[in-house]
């Protein structure tokens, strides 16, 4: 699977072979890194994050990848009455060291129930607002969970050889990006993406229909370095996108309020070459710890995550004893135009 040669991680032979999305987080890497002493200080080891089904296993894991073939359907059922288009279904496979009698004791506490497929013990939950999910402990060194048609069909192809990926797909994009990356995400289209982190960036009116697929990158060995590539349909389009937010985030630096996001702004770079545009941030050991600590007073259990990863969790991970709180904003004033408002993950999320 991997474009270089070498051995694919087990948790790859798990990917949806058609996929339109993909994600991966090289824990072990990111655990061994300053940044994981960092998210340990800042989110991990309160009593609080303590709270949060499957954090017993967080040493455990030494990768995580999720993949989607994208939406089903799109939202017209064919004589001109609109539908709302169902979620794009998701498989996530778990790569680590695991006890299996603890992991299966974790999957009942989920109210899940077993079941027999093939050679296979899958777990299902259960009542009326279950969603068709479900979960297996494939061998003491991978964990697999998601949509249930997905992951049965997952497990037959488990029976045989990983096929090559073909050059120029999303899987094999991927895996050159897995090779660089702590943590990435590769995907045909935005609108795989069911939350609006990354769609905020855009004018709905402007830029949203023109983005075709998206690449994002994150390493955090010394510091943080992230890039961000958006193809678009146009390089008009793509150097639109790169000149105004240049423009936005030169506003935002200027925040006197919100010193986190003053400093974040301060680092972004955009530019475009051909269709593609490309947003770049690079902070140093001591400015992600700064932004760390800021961000760790705001939102005390997380980091903004992108959707594809938040949607996969059951509706029983958020702990009770949390109150919800509503998605940040990020407000620009000053504007010719007006206040303009971009979203960010919600924490609980």
């Amino acid at each position: 699977m991997v474009a270089s040669g070498q051995s694919a991680p087990a948790s790859w032979r798990f990917v949806y072979p058609n996929a339109k999305a993909l994600m991966g987080i090289n824990w072990q890497r990111i655990r061994q890194s300053p940044a994981g002493a960092l998210i340990r200080d800042k989110w991990l080891n309160g009593s609080s994050a303590a709270a949060l089904p499957g954090i017993e296993f967080l040493n455990n894991i030494d990768r995580v990848v999720v993949s989607s073939p994208g939406n089903q359907t799109n939202g017209d059922t064919g004589d001109g009455t609109a539908v709302e288009p169902a979620e794009a279904p998701l498989l996530i496979a778990v790569e680590g060291h695991f006890d299996a009698a603890k992991v299966r004791r974790f999957f009942t506490r989920l109210g899940t129930k077993p079941q027999a497929y093939d050679s296979y013990q899958v777990y299902r939950p259960q009542g009326e607002d279950a969603k068709d999910m479900a979960y297996v402990l494939f061998d003491s060194g991978t964990i697999v969970f998601g949509d249930a048609p997905a992951l049965f069909a997952a497990l037959d192809r488990s029976r045989f050889p990983a096929p090559q990926a073909e050059p120029g797909s999303i899987i094999a994009r991927g895996a050159e990006l897995d090779a660089t990356y702590d943590a990435w995400l590769v995907s045909a289209s935005l609108d795989i993406l069911s939350n609006d982190w990354l769609g905020g960036l855009f004018r709905e009116d402007q830029w949203a229909a023109d983005a075709q697929g998206v690449e994002a990158g994150v390493q955090l060995r010394s510091g943080l370095a992230a890039d961000v590539t958006l193809r678009f349909a146009s390089e008009a389009a793509a150097k639109q996108m790169a000149v105004e937010m240049t423009r936005l985030t030169a506003v935002a630096a200027k925040d006197k309020d919100d010193p986190r996001m003053r400093d974040i702004a301060r680092n972004l770079r955009f530019n475009s070459a051909g269709p593609t545009a490309k947003i770049t941030l690079r902070l140093s050991p001591q400015e992600l710890e700064e932004s760390a600590q800021a961000l760790a007073v705001a939102h005390p259990l997380a980091m903004p995550t992108p959707a594809l990863a938040a949607s996969t969790a059951p509706a029983t991970v958020a702990p009770a004893t949390v109150a919800p709180t509503k998605p940040g904003v990020i407000r620009i004033e000053g504007l010719d135009d007006g206040p303009r408002e971009i979203p960010y993950p919600d924490p609980q999320h």
